[in-house]
């Protein structure tokens, strides 16, 4: 069902898709970009279309929206070896280095690795196979199920809780502007810290025009909701021009 959701998707702007492919052979990034951008509109959220948005985008020197552009492709597509390297070779390009927040509990490494639905997914079928297999042990009891049933059962429940845990994560976000200062309120308040281009955060609050953000070495601060592109696929893609003005 998920290759079938993926595939329809895809389908829906593959004609948009495909002139951006054209555009790019023939060198023109800006039509790429524009091909690629198109089928997004059209409804293909595709980890293909920001993989391709990414590194055009990249080409054209848009760090920022590169980088978020490969981080929604890995939302889509988490084992993806080519957008992950190019994300850790943009990632040592960004200012800030206090690094990216775990989008994963961090009882739950494996997470990394899947999407929470796909979590959620394995978690309940190996959960099923577990109970089941320890109903077939009640019925028959010379079967050695009881630990098979057992095992199953536990890791069914430890995937299916990390993939729940996942969704309900901050959502993650990149910094598009090239410099922007975090305040202590709303108001403004105090001068917190300052994030360059390409700095990944969690959002934690939403409130009027400002967005509380928290960092990976758990600084928090009020940032402006325009300086920063929301890591999920399903969000309108920002233009490069909010990438090149500061706040």
């Amino acid at each position: 069902m998920m290759l079938v959701l993926v595939a329809a998707a895809l389908a829906v702007g593959e004609a948009e898709f495909a002139a951006g492919n054209r555009a790019l052979a023939a060198g023109h990034l800006a039509g790429a970009e524009a091909g690629y951008r198109h089928a997004l509109e059209a409804g293909a959220i595709d980890a293909d279309v920001y993989y391709n948005l990414g590194n055009v985008l990249f080409r054209q020197k848009e760090l920022p929206l590169a980088l978020l552009a490969w981080r929604r492709a890995l939302v889509l597509a988490p084992r993806d070896p080519d957008a992950s390297a190019n994300l850790d070779f943009a990632r040592r390009q960004v200012r800030d280095a206090s690094g990216a927040p775990d989008p994963c509990p961090a009882w739950a490494p494996w997470q990394a690795a899947l999407t929470p639905g796909e979590g959620q997914l394995a978690g309940g079928a190996l959960l099923g196979l577990g109970l089941m297999a320890l109903g077939l042990r009640r019925r028959w009891p010379e079967l050695p199920m009881a630990g098979v049933g057992g095992v199953a059962a536990l890791l069914g429940c430890g995937l299916g809780l990390g993939g729940v845990m996942e969704a309900a994560m901050p959502p993650s976000a990149v910094i598009l502007v090239d410099e922007v200062t975090a305040h202590s309120d709303l108001g403004g308040g105090v001068d917190l810290f300052v994030l360059h281009g390409g700095a990944e955060i969690q959002v934690v609050e939403v409130a009027a025009d400002q967005v509380l953000v928290a960092l990976a070495d758990g600084r928090r601060g009020w940032l402006p909701a325009g300086s920063v592109g929301w890591v999920a696929p399903a969000a309108a893609m920002p233009q490069a021009v909010l990438a090149a003005g500061g706040s």
